[in-house]
């Protein structure tokens, strides 16, 4: 492929080809053309080769690595080869709209956006053995972690939204501008890794980020509980947990030397504590109901310094006194038996002392406060102060005043 396309759409494959030609369905026959297709097969053991020789399709670039290097190592080769102003990552057990690209298009004409979030729809394999109400549980979870409308991100601090995780991890359901990955990309160390693989990506290109957006159309279809995963804690055992937590060790000593190599590891060294915790605190979660739990928290321990553990959460209990200490003054300002506050995506309501706290789909930029004053004010106020807006209110009807 001698032109230049718009996009380089990168698919690592690895022991996934039951589902690959779903996948590549999917991006062969997207409504917006000018692409470049990157198939990178990480040594897999199947028929990946069979599969991909069916597409008759010049702007396929078909890569083979000679031995399993690992996700992150095979978006590593894609990163490489990617010639698009462009890069979109596809786990090749997904697979997306075929309007994806052109929904991402039209974002990039607006602005030359470094980063273009758009929606993930999670479908659940129907081997999973779970109840209708807990897949459905499970598949709002999943939604809601990706989404690109949880959260109102302010663009002049991208790396501080990743690492409050307001902007989530995964590589995929993104698009990137390829100036930055082929930044990143001489940073990427040349180790396998099965977990944090995405996080220590997604840390470096928002370091360099300086803007973002949103796409609220689900282009994204994420298949939770098939292909490779290291969510699984079923089949945990001592040396796959050992292995994930020397991973999330290896990933966040990298995100460190990133850091060391910027100049700024001393700047940010508080937010790389944080991420440190927080991947503590995940692998942590894993093994909560284990019976053989005591041991595995040793497994843990060896990889992570509890000591800074330690002194990190000493540091977040100061910082939860003061916030708590605005809260408390904050909820004496708002009248005790009835307020409702709505920010973001959440509303919280207190009636008679009972807080209430819900999810919305829409999202206020600015927080609105609705109290017993405000509610009063609405059924029977005047205004006369403002020469251009006077009016009597009641019963929440608005009649302006000459």
């Amino acid at each position: 492929m001698n032109r230049t396309p718009f996009f380089s759409i990168i698919v690592p494959v690895y022991n996934t080809e039951q589902y690959l030609k779903r996948c590549l369905d999917s991006i062969v026959n997207q409504t917006f053309k000018d692409i470049e297709i990157i198939i990178v097969n990480d040594h897999s053991p199947k028929n990946c080769d069979e599969i991909v020789s069916q597409y008759k399709d010049e702007r396929i670039i078909y890569i083979k690595h000679e031995i399993n290097k690992g996700l992150l190592l095979a978006r590593k080769t894609g990163n490489i080869k990617a010639s698009g102003e462009y890069i979109i990552y596809i786990d090749s057990d997904d697979e997306v709209n075929i309007n994806m690209c052109e929904y991402v298009y039209k974002e990039c004409q607006k602005k030359n956006y470094d980063v273009i979030h758009f929606n993930t729809k999670a479908i659940l394999d129907d081997n999973i053995n779970i109840s209708a109400k807990d897949k459905e549980r499970l598949k709002m979870k999943a939604e809601w972690y990706v989404s690109s409308s949880r959260s109102l991100i302010d663009e002049r601090y991208l790396l501080y939204e990743v690492i409050e995780e307001k902007i989530p991890h995964n590589m995929w359901g993104k698009a990137y501008k390829t100036s930055i990955i082929k930044k990143i990309t001489e940073y990427i160390p040349d180790i396998k890794l099965m977990n944090a693989e995405d996080m220590l990506q997604s840390l470096m290109i928002y370091y360099f980020s300086e803007s973002y957006c949103t796409i609220s159309n689900q282009l994204y279809y994420y298949y939770i509980g098939i292909g490779e995963s290291n969510k699984n804690t079923s089949n945990l055992n001592y040396n796959s947990y050992n292995y994930l937590c020397e991973c999330s060790s290896i990933a966040c000593k990298e995100f460190f030397n990133f850091l060391e190599k910027q100049g700024t590891e001393i700047l940010y060294g508080t937010y790389y504590y944080k991420i440190y915790y927080n991947q503590y605190r995940f692998l942590k979660e894993k093994i909560v109901d284990n019976e053989n739990k005591k041991e595995f928290e040793k497994i843990l321990e060896t990889h992570f310094d509890t000591n800074i553990i330690n002194k990190y959460l000493k540091l977040k209990e100061y910082e939860n006194i003061k916030l708590n200490r605005y809260k408390q003054i904050i909820d004496k300002l708002i009248p005790y038996f009835f307020s409702i506050i709505m920010f973001e995506y959440y509303i919280n309501i207190k009636i008679f002392g009972i807080k209430i706290n819900l999810k919305s789909k829409k999202s206020f930029k600015e927080p609105i406060v609705i109290s017993f004053n405000s509610l009063l004010k609405n059924i029977f106020s005047i205004n006369t102060d403002n020469k251009k807006d006077k009016y009597i209110k009641i019963l929440f009807i608005k009649i302006k005043l000459k």
